[in-house]
Formats: C-alpha cells, sequence, structure tokens
C-alpha cells in the first residue's frame, strides 16, 4: 500500500495536478486523492498546498518528492535487473569499486576482463565510498571489492591482493602558492593546508611517513568531489595518487612525496569466506596485469 500511495504522489509532485497524476495512473481522481491524504496522514505531514486553481508542494513536500524520486528510480533499477538475471539464468559477481579510481585505467578494464573471462556470470559493478565499500564487503553485499584506501590493513575477515603499488604525490593547483616557486622542499608544506579524505584520517595508524608531512592545519573533506572543488581553488594540498580519476585535471600540478615508502597500495578485497570462484577471480586480475597505470 505505501509503494502505491508513493507512486500517486510522485506522479501529483511531477504534474503538480491531480487530474493528469490520475489519467497516468489510470486511476480515478478520487482515488489518487484518497492516497494522497492516506500518505499524509501516515507521514504525519502536508505534502501540499490546493486550491482550487493551483497545486503545490509544500516544503517538506519538496523534500519528500526529492528523496522518493531517488528510491523509485533504484527500485525500478533493482526490477529491471532482477528480470534480466532471471531470463539470462546468469550467476552474479558483485564488485564494488573505489568511486574515484580511473574509469580508463582501473574500473573499465577490471569490468571487461572478468566479463571475458567469466561470461557464465552477470557483473553487478558499484561505485562507492571507503565506507561504503567496506561496510559492503563486510555485510556480504559485495563479493569483491577494489580500493586503494591503506585502511584496509585494518578491515576484519578479509583477504587482499596487491595489485599495485604507487607513489603518493603533494597535489596542488595552479592557484595555490606552490604552483609559483621553481623548487618545494618539505618544510614549505608546513605553512600550507592539508586537505584530508575520511580514509586519511587513519593514515597515521599505519603509515608513520604520513606524520612527517608538516602542514599549518587539516581539514577533512567528505569525498573526493568537495576535496577537488578546495584543491582546484587553491585552499590547500592533498595527498593523491595516479591511480585517481581526478589526476590528470589540466589545473593540477604534482611534487613527489620524498619517502620511498609513501605508496598506496591498489588492492583487490573479498571476505574470508568467499567463494574459491571469488577468490580465484581475485587471482587472476592480478596474474594478467589488468590494472595499468
Amino acid at each position: 500500500m505505501l509503494y502505491k500511495q508513493i507512486q500517486c504522489f510522485l506522479e501529483v509532485a511531477n504534474y503538480l495536478s491531480f487530474t493528469v497524476a490520475a489519467q497516468h495512473l489510470y486511476m480515478s481522481q478520487q482515488a489518487v486523492t484518497k492516497q494522497i491524504a492516506a500518505l499524509e496522514h501516515d507521514l504525519g505531514i502536508k505534502l501540499f498546498y490546493r486550491t482550487t486553481r493551483q497545486v503545490t508542494l509544500t516544503p517538506a513536500g519538496s523534500v519528500f518528492r526529492d528523496d522518493m524520486a531517488q528510491i523509485n528510480r533504484q527500485i525500478d533499477d533493482s526490477i529491471h535487473r532482477a528480470r534480466e538475471m532471471e531470463q539470462s539464468g546468469k550467476g552474479l559477481l558483485r564488485i564494488g569499486f573505489q568511486s574515484a579510481l580511473s574509469r580508463r585505467d582501473i574500473i573499465l578494464p577490471v569490468t571487461e576482463f572478468l566479463m571475458g573471462r567469466y561470461p557464465e556470470l552477470e557483473v553487478d559493478v558499484k561505485l562507492m565510498d571507503f565506507v561504503a565499500l567496506r561496510n559492503g564487503l563486510l555485510d556480504r553485499k559485495l563479493d569483491m571489492c577494489i580500493t586503494t584506501s591503506n585502511d584496509w590493513k585494518l578491515w576484519p575477515g578479509t583477504q587482499a591482493a596487491v595489485l599495485q603499488k604507487k607513489q603518493f604525490q603533494v597535489t596542488f593547483s595552479q592557484r595555490h602558492p606552490l604552483a609559483q616557486q621553481e623548487t618545494i622542499k618539505l618544510e614549505d608544506m608546513a605553512r600550507y593546508t592539508h586537505l584530508l579524505l575520511p580514509s586519511d584520517s587513519t593514515l597515521e595508524q599505519i603509515e608513520p611517513w604520513s606524520r612527517r608531512i608538516p602542514c599549518c592545519r587539516s581539514i577533512l573533506c567528505p569525498d573526493i568531489e568537495s576535496l577537488m572543488i578546495r584543491l582546484e581553488l587553491g585552499q590547500g594540498f592533498a595527498l593523491l595518487t595516479p591511480v585517481l580519476e581526478v589526476h590528470d585535471g589540466a589545473v593540477l600540478r604534482y611534487w613527489d612525496v620524498p619517502f620511498p615508502e609513501a605508496h598506496a597500495e591498489v588492492v583487490c578485497l573479498c571476505g574470508e569466506n568467499a567463494s574459491e570462484g571469488v577468490k580465484r577471480a581475485i587471482f587472476e586480475i592480478r596474474e594478467n596485469n589488468v590494472v595499468k597505470i
């Protein structure tokens, strides 16, 4: 019943008309009105302002519409994929990628390799941030994942295969004062802001070299997109590697961190209790050098 109410709500919210919504839903206008009234009663909020001339969303209704529209698309996509799976008769391989990874050099090559090597499987690709990736693997909602987050070493109950190692680079934009210097020294970092991602906040626990990067202060950014905005505006520097999608930005400049051990590992992980097929797939990804940066 709630799903039907949501469908009615979204149609009315899209057209701001009970009459048009009823036509699209093949329902009577009275039936649509009852569904909306029931939904408002159950939620305890008013979703629409209604007069004899117009229908408009309340502020709460506008927020509810945006969230429900996204959820509805996910439901439709899930139904579509489930039907395709049933019709194809294939098994399912669920793989998560750190969303910031290079599409060209990592995500597409790995996905294409798995699809070619295991045609009997449907490869379901999900792009996630660090936290969702970890939780998805530990909750067994993913069969494997690929990430550069160094805190994978702290994930319980997992096995990892290191695919590549890449040197960390101090990354800054052309707008940053560092871009005006002919040479850069480590002590120069002490005057500027260090931009961090959530996974970077645990870096000091597992990578002692990171404590040797000076800065005047640190700012924790919620995701790579917000970090890149600050970075490109010249608001600080970050420690990044060439495996990220954003690494080729024309406005960015790079300086190698002067410690040989300062590298990030591109790793493919699975749970300790993963099937032998999943473990074999990870082995083949590594042995065939699928990731080439």
